[in-house]
């Protein structure tokens, strides 16, 4: 018997997540596509197609980190960090910052074309599955967020489905609550991603104050700082965060170069101007966590929830222009819709990507676990990508193969 015949040869299976289509999905498949394109070009959006392969900085920009974990990445042969596309919202920004002064605004694309996500705590929607969707920029009227979400709900009706529901809510009325109580951005951003978690009310307070102690938020009690905190403090005081970092990166690298380990100095400068910019006093954090609490809990009907929301706004702030606009869009939404699903307003929704503002959406269907899709505005995308200005922008995205699921049962 000779070596070779006595090893086993393991078969190989697909990876996780990845699936083999057949000829009857495809087909199917298809047939939504254009069905979908159809619909998207009669009002007015060009089809674009991006890479399937972009730079990895491009997500992390956009997501803020959120998609680190998700990505499927790797270093190419020319040492560059890339990874397969895990959506098409930044490839289209970055498409249209490139080709800026080519496009007329406001320009209007749908896409679609495979994505690749890895979480392991949704199978169903990790691996490769194909997106369908639509971004507007160049737009901040009203009348844009109302075509976009008339296309959201637009898109299950159009392939027949029925049962499915609309969750909005408006990260303008959270901030405006929050300026009110004049948090810094960092304390805002740990606020905003705590949100699903504080629609529990004012009971989960306590836990998200701690951990905002754990990740010095605040700076001891009622923001008192440790000496070696005050006198970075002073060092950079009156200096914008680019010329903090070459003051700290020049202290950094002279005084403790051979302590840093496997971090990088910037990496310590990052994490020292948010511990030092990031101090609020713990009063204002925990005034800011109870009034993301009391409108993180406001779930219902649109005229039960605006109401609710009004209350919650009378008692912290006078400002109700946020509040006033999204009304105004759920109203024209609602006398303008024909669709077969249920709209509701939920204020503990938020987009797990950090560059979200304004009206945001989740579309979901009792026979899916996951969302079919969602969207929102995202105003701010641009600068982060290295735009010289903020570009105001809106669109969505569904997962067509879940669509398709749904339709086939």
């Amino acid at each position: 018997m000779t070596i070779e015949s006595q090893q086993t040869i393991n078969t190989l299976s697909r990876l996780s997540g990845m699936q083999d289509l057949t000829e009857d999905f495809l087909r199917q498949k298809q047939g939504f596509q254009n069905r979908l394109s159809q619909l998207l070009g009669d009002y007015g959006y060009q089809m674009l197609e991006t890479p399937v392969l972009e730079p990895t900085e491009l997500f992390m920009r956009k997501s803020g980190g959120a998609l680190a974990s998700q990505l499927y990445s790797f270093i190419d042969a020319g040492s560059n960090a890339v990874s397969l596309r895990p959506e098409f919202t930044s490839p289209i920004m970055r498409h249209y910052l490139e080709n800026e002064t080519n496009i007329r605004l406001p320009a209007r694309w749908q896409y679609s074309g495979p994505v690749f996500r890895f979480d392991s705590s949704h199978p169903d929607s990790s691996g490769q599955f194909t997106q369908v969707g639509v971004e507007i920029i160049g737009s901040s009227d009203i009348e844009a967020d109302i075509e976009v979400l008339k296309l959201a709900v637009a898109v299950p009706t159009q392939l027949g489905l029925s049962g499915w529901s609309l969750r909005l809510a408006d990260l303008d009325i959270l901030n405006t609550l929050l300026d009110s109580v004049d948090i810094t951005d960092r304390a805002r951003s740990f606020i905003i991603q705590s949100m699903p978690n504080l629609s529990a009310g004012r009971s989960a307070v306590p836990n998200f104050l701690e951990k905002g102690r754990l990740i010095h938020l605040v700076g001891g009690e009622n923001g008192a700082n440790d000496p070696e905190e005050e006198a970075l403090r002073q060092a950079i005081h009156g200096l914008d965060d680019n010329q903090a970092r070459t003051v700290l990166l020049g202290l950094l690298q002279w005084n403790s170069a051979d302590q840093l380990g496997q971090r990088t100095p910037e990496d310590v400068v990052e994490r020292l101007l948010q511990k030092i910019h990031g101090n609020d006093t713990e009063d204002k954090l925990r005034a800011g966590l109870e009034l993301a609490s009391d409108l993180a809990s406001v779930k219902g009907s649109p005229e039960q929830a605006l109401n609710a929301v009004k209350n919650i706004l009378e008692s912290a702030s006078p400002n109700q222009e946020a509040l006033e606009r999204f009304a105004k869009l759920i109203d024209l939404i609602i006398r303008d819709s024909d669709s077969q699903g249920e709209i509701v307003l939920d204020f503990g929704l938020v987009h797990g990507l950090a560059y979200y503002n304004g009206v945001i959406f989740e579309v979901g269907h009792p026979m899916w676990p996951g969302t079919l899709g969602g969207g929102g505005r995202y105003d701010t995308l641009s600068r982060a990508l290295g735009g010289s200005e903020a570009i105001p922008a809106l669109g969505f995205a569904y997962n067509l193969d879940a669509l398709i699921s749904i339709g086939a049962s």
